[in-house]
C-alpha cells in the first residue's frame, strides 16, 4: 500500500508542477517577457546591445541617436552621439570610431559565449578606450 501512496504522491506533484505554469530552468527564455533586458532595450529603440564581464559593462547603440556605454558594473555611464560605422563586409567586421571620446567599438562576425551566463551570441565585441580594452558579446535587436 505504501508503494501505491508514494506513486500517487509523485504523480500529484508532477501534475501540480505542470499546472503551476511556472518557467522551468531548462526552458528557453522568451525575449518578449516584460522583464527581459534585451526586449526592454529593443522597446527603447536600441538597435544593437553588447555585454561584457570583468569588469561588467554594457553597450547600447541607437541608430541615428546615441551610443551608450556603461562600465565598471554600472558606476560609469557615457552617452556619446551616434556616428556612422565603418563596415568591412569581406571581414565581417564593423567599427564605430568615437574620436572625441577616445573610444572605438568593433563588432566582428565571430560567435561568442558570455563568460558568466554561458549564453550564446552571434557576434563578438571589442571596446577600446584610451587606456583599456574590454571584450564581450552582442546581438542586433532589429
Amino acid at each position: 500500500m505504501t508503494v501505491i501512496k508514494a506513486r500517487i504522491a509523485i504523480l500529484t506533484m508532477c501534475w501540480l508542477a505542470a499546472c503551476a505554469g511556472g518557467k522551468q530552468a531548462h526552458e528557453p527564455v522568451d525575449e518578449t517577457e516584460i522583464d527581459n533586458v534585451w526586449h526592454q532595450a529593443k522597446l527603447r529603440g536600441v538597435a544593437f546591445r553588447a555585454i561584457g564581464q570583468e569588469p561588467g559593462w554594457l553597450l547600447e547603440i541607437k541608430n541615428g541617436a546615441e551610443i551608450v556605454l556603461v562600465t565598471d558594473y554600472g558606476s560609469k555611464r557615457l552617452v556619446m552621439p551616434y556616428v556612422e560605422p565603418v563596415v568591412y563586409p569581406e571581414e565581417r567586421r564593423t567599427q564605430y570610431v568615437l574620436e572625441a571620446y577616445e573610444t572605438m567599438v568593433e563588432i566582428s562576425g565571430e560567435p561568442c559565449t558570455d563568460s558568466m551566463s554561458d549564453e550564446k551570441f552571434e557576434v563578438s565585441v571589442t571596446l577600446r578606450q584610451a587606456d583599456s580594452e574590454l571584450l564581450g558579446c552582442g546581438r542586433a535587436l532589429f
